[in-house]
């Protein structure tokens, strides 16, 4: 635990979630960017209160890698069809 460095972990989950979901939206045909983007702009701000939080949770990087993946993972079975 004691490597983890908290001021560049507060720039990790926008970046993370953005990342993700730019690739999974240009591989699918028509699917709407407006509404797709909603899960994980969901998981995008729970990851950064986690990575704010960071230092009070027992496992800081699993903790805020599961709350920036869970909702983006909802988010690309939700909306797969599109």
């Amino acid at each position: 635990m004691a490597t983890v460095i908290y001021d560049a972990m507060l720039f990790y989950p926008g970046f993370y979630v953005y990342t993700v979901w730019d690739a999974w939206f240009y591989a699918k045909e028509g699917a709407d960017k407006g509404k797709t983007a909603i899960p994980f702009i969901i998981g995008g701000f729970l990851g950064e209160l986690g990575a704010i939080f960071a230092s009070k949770l027992p496992f800081p990087t699993l903790i805020c890698g599961l709350l920036m993946i869970i909702p983006m993972l909802i988010g690309m079975v939700i909306f797969r069809k599109q």
